[in-house]
Formats: structure tokens, C-alpha cells, sequence
């Protein structure tokens, strides 16, 4: 289980440098568009040589994840180089401005924020450790190339304090700040605060995402695991926390058994790997009509298996999706036959027997293991009804409880069991009351 979810990780990772190349294609190509519309056809070719560079610095590492090779410091790498250029771009002076425009000016422009959309891009990477990185990229990039500025002798340099302890005046105050060549430290340190701000929050986020994401796989897997042991319905109340599976309640409940008619004579002229064969086509074809009418698959015995409606809780058409099934269970065992006839298999009989009433619902068992399942006498006429099945030479016998309750529901049930009769009280071995039958013949 753990190298799936690893496995399943490493995909979604490898998704995630998909959805960042392309959506980094689609980005660039609407800047291309921007700038094909915009700037004079003299001037594209540097302009859309930029789109370029970025789509290359871009495509490396995704091909190189594609191909199996995906080294953390070859994407930190072209994080630094992505970086690089966009500091550069944004610092230095556009030759197609204005004329002898500063670089000092570009630090007061509004495409600083530039550098916090190439943060807000790497957060679709889905790692954390990707965004810290590409944090640490555009800080010490951007940092560097305002000291750089700082460090032209034509700059003037300027702090919040500088300003307020020189005893200037407002006018001259205002005239130093906003000069040309003037350069504020604050500035910087609020975009690197910015900067920080942003990496944590974004960091965090992934992680957050990731972490939830991982704990939806693995409960995915658990619940996977769980549904080949239990009914779906029963694994929903398992995964959900829900306690009340612990504590029994007596609620009324359609119980049918269904097993083999002949197992044993069968099972002596098969070999283990025939029988096992045998079986799980048999269980196979049941089971799928009993989860397909919401019924609870509470165990194989044997050849036989075990079916309840109205768990984990009841609901108001029980009856007739236990009808409903018994008869999808009939029509899939004559299906199957006509399959194993064509191939030269013996065909295989089913017998059925089942009951409604009240039953005690809940876990049983002990600290090392549980099972969850129903007892009482519905249960035991359930299981007596089904060995019936033999001495009426009958495919179904359901009790007169199980048919009046799906009756009361509106479901014909002689028209969804063709040839079902209503036969003579039985009395039924340990119990003392008799049962009133009907039955359907093979």
C-alpha cells in the first residue's frame, strides 16, 4: 500500500510540472499576443526573443521530469535562472523607453509584483520545499540587483530614519525621496518582507493541500481494503467514525441465505484450483446482485452466503429490494448455466430462503476482532428456510412475512417471481411457532 500511494504521488507530481508548463505556455502566449499587437514590428523580434527564453527555461526541466530525470537541483536551478532574468528584466532599462531612463526608476515601478506572481506559479509545483526555494530565488535575485543599484555612483541612497533625523522640510524631504536618482532602503526591506510574507503563506498552503490530499489517499486505499472484506454501506459507517456499529439495536431486517444445491457431490470431482474457480463465480455473481439492491453481504459460508436489508439502518422499501434481489440472483445463476452448458460444464442449482423481522444489529466479538452481523430468530428461519429449498425441490422459499412486507410496499411479487406459490404452514426443526411458505420450484 505504501509504494501505491508513493506511486500515486509521484504522479500527481509529475501532473503538477505539467499544469505549471503549460500554464506558463498559455501565460506566454498572451504576453506574445499583447506584445505583437502593441509594440512596433521593429522592436518584436527582442520582445518575443524574451517569450522565448522564458518558454525554454520553462520546457527543460518539465522534459526532464517527463523523462524520468527529476533532480531537485536542476529545478532549483532554472528556479534561480527564471528569477535571474525576471529581476534583470524588470531592473534594467528597456533600450526602447525613454532615453537615458535610470534603473533607479524601475525599482518604484509596479513590476516588482512581477516577482510575487512567479511565487504565486510555483505553488501549483505541489511542493513545498519548490516554493521555499523559489522564495529564496526571487529574494536573493531581486535583492541583488537593487544593491546593485544602490551601488551606482549616481544613486542616492535614502532610509526612513535618514529622512527624518536630516531636519528637512517637507518640500525638501519630498524633493530628495522622489528625485530621479534616489533610491529608498525601506522599500526594499518591505519587499523583502513581502517576499517572505508570501513564500510562508504559499509553503504553507501546498503543504496543507498535500497533507489533506495524503490523507484522502490513504483513506481511499484503507476504504479499498476494507470494501473486500465488508458491503459498501458497511464500509461507509467503518470510515465515517461512526460508533453506533458498536452498540446493538434491534431494528426489522430481510435476511437471505443462498447457497449451492449439490456443493459437496460437486466438490469431490473438481480439483482445489476448479473449486476455488467455482466458487468465486458463484459468490461473484450473488454478491453483485446483493450490492446492486443495497444489501448488506454479511459472509461467505461454505458455498453459502449471507445477505441482510435494512443495515447498517433500515429503510422503507427493505422488503422489496430483498424480493428484487433474490429474483436478480435467480436470473443470474440461470445466465451463468447457459454459459457453463456451452463450454460443457455441469450446470449449477441455487437454493434460497429468506425471512423479515426483527433482529439484534451490531459488532460482535472481542477486542482482537469484530464482526459486524445480525442475529436472532429472523436469522435462524432464514437459514432454515434456505435447507428447505432441498425437500420442496424449490429454487426460493420465503416466508409469508417477507412477501406481505414487500407486498405492502406495492411490489407484485408473483409477477417479479413468476411461478411463486403460497404453500402450507412448516414446521421448522427447533422452532416452535410453524412457518407459512411460498415457494418457487425448480
Amino acid at each position: 500500500m505504501a509504494t501505491e500511494n508513493k506511486t500515486d504521488f509521484a504522479a500527481d507530481e509529475l501532473s503538477s510540472f505539467a499544469y505549471m508548463f503549460w500554464g506558463r505556455c498559455i501565460a506566454l502566449a498572451i504576453v506574445a499576443i499583447w506584445f505583437v499587437a502593441t509594440v512596433p514590428w521593429e522592436r518584436s523580434p527582442t520582445y518575443l526573443s524574451v517569450v522565448a527564453l522564458f518558454l525554454v527555461t520553462g520546457a527543460i526541466p518539465f522534459g526532464l521530469a517527463r523523462s524520468g530525470y527529476r533532480s531537485s537541483v536542476i529545478v532549483v536551478m532554472f528556479l534561480f535562472l527564471d528569477a535571474a532574468i525576471l529581476s534583470f528584466l524588470i531592473i534594467v532599462p528597456n533600450p526602447y523607453d525613454f532615453e537615458a531612463w535610470p534603473p533607479q526608476m524601475n525599482l518604484r515601478t509596479q513590476a516588482f509584483l512581477y516577482i510575487g506572481l512567479f511565487l504565486a506559479y510555483m505553488s501549483l509545483s505541489y511542493k513545498p520545499i519548490l516554493v521555499v526555494w523559489a522564495g529564496i530565488a526571487a529574494t536573493i535575485c531581486w535583492s541583488t540587483g537593487y544593491f546593485w543599484v544602490i551601488n551606482l555612483p549616481e544613486t542616492r541612497v535614502f532610509t526612513g530614519q535618514g529622512i527624518l533625523d536630516s531636519g528637512l522640510t517637507l518640500e525638501t524631504a519630498f524633493s530628495e525621496v522622489l528625485h530621479p536618482m534616489a533610491v529608498g532602503i525601506p522599500r526594499w526591506t518591505n519587499q523583502i518582507i513581502f517576499l517572505s510574507a508570501l513564500t510562508f503563506i504559499l509553503a504553507l498552503a501546498v503543504w496543507r493541500s498535500r497533507r489533506l490530499v495524503h490523507r484522502r489517499v490513504v483513506a481511499e486505499a484503507q476504504r479499498s481494503a476494507l470494501s473486500r472484506y465488508f458491503s459498501p454501506n458497511v464500509v461507509q459507517q467503518l470510515t465515517s467514525g461512526d460508533s453506533s456499529l458498536n452498540k446493538p439495536k434491534v431494528q426489522p431486517v430481510a435476511v437471505l441465505f443462498a447457497d449451492m444445491v449439490g456443493f459437496t457431490a460437486i466438490s469431490e470431482q473438481l480439483k482445489p484450483s476448479e473449486l476455488l474457480d467455482l466458487l468465486r463465480g458463484f459468490h461473484g455473481r450473488l454478491a453483485r446482485c446483493a450490492i446492486q439492491h443495497g444489501g448488506t453481504i454479511d459472509k461467505y459460508i461454505g458455498d453459502a452466503i449471507m445477505v441482510h436489508f435494512g443495515t447498517p439502518e433500515t429503510r422503507f422499501d427493505d422488503p422489496v429490494r430483498a424480493i428484487r434481489c433474490v429474483a436478480d440472483m435467480k436470473s443470474e445463476i440461470e445466465a451463468w448455466n447457459k454459459v457453463r452448458l456451452s463450454k460443457d460444464l455441469d450446470a449449477v442449482e441455487v437454493g434460497i430462503g429468506i425471512h423479515y423481522g426483527d433482529v439484534v444489529v451490531g459488532n460482535i466479538g472481542d477486542a482482537q476482532r469484530l464482526e459486524y452481523t445480525v442475529l436472532g430468530d429472523t436469522v435462524n428461519v432464514a437459514a432454515r428456510l434456505e435447507s428447505t429449498t432441498r425437500d420442496l425441490k424449490a429454487v426460493i422459499v420465503a416466508s409469508h412475512e417477507i412477501i406481505e412486507a414487500a407486498s405492502a410496499q406495492g411490489l407484485d411479487c408473483q409477477r417479479t417471481l413468476p411461478g411463486l406459490t403460497r404453500g402450507r404452514p412448516v414446521q421448522i426443526r427447533g422452532r416452535v411457532t410453524p412457518v407459512e411458505l411460498w415457494h418457487l420450484s425448480r
